[in-house]
């Protein structure tokens, strides 16, 4: 048993990235509980927190970076393709263009702890043309937030997590 958590110990850095990549990319895969074990993980000493932060932001602005491009690249064709992966009807743009539009940092904030919006947000901000170094900034620091908030819970509440 010892060995297959060494091994994961090992690779846990590529798992997180992939895992982390997907959910931010609009894939229904939960990253949270993830990121609570890294950061459960790192407490004890067996992964280091300096090396998940990059890892988890990296991961997320991979994806965002391939939303903002489609948006910017197809605007709104762009965002018709994410309301079609996701599933989700033409009209539930329409009830989240408007408020993007008026809050568009705080959006792309508040989507990241929303997996399946965080696309929509990156997408839109492409397709509205938001400049691209306005973007990674606010994509960078909205995944630092969220990927702090999650593996340092894990880190703080480790003895509820890893027993």
């Amino acid at each position: 048993m010892s060995g297959i958590v060494d091994s994961l110990t090992q690779s846990a850095g590529l798992v997180l990235f992939v895992w982390v990549l997907a959910n931010q990319g609009g894939v229904p895969v939960p990253a949270a509980p993830s990121l609570l074990a890294a950061g459960a993980r790192a407490s004890t000493g067996a992964l280091s927190f300096i090396v998940i932060l990059p890892v988890v932001v990296g991961a997320a602005l991979s994806a965002d970076l391939v939303w903002y491009s489609l948006g910017r690249w197809r605007g709104a064709q762009g965002l018709a393709v994410v309301f079609r992966l996701l599933r989700r009807p033409r009209a539930a743009l329409e009830r989240v263009q408007p408020f993007f539009l008026t809050h568009r940092f705080g959006f792309l904030l508040g989507a990241r702890f929303l997996p399946e919006l965080n696309p929509v947000g990156a997408a839109l901000a492409g397709a509205t043309r938001v400049r691209p170094t306005s973007f990674l900034l606010s994509a960078s620091g909205s995944a630092l937030v969220w990927a702090g908030a999650w593996a340092g819970a894990g880190y703080l509440l480790r003895q509820a997590i890893v027993r």
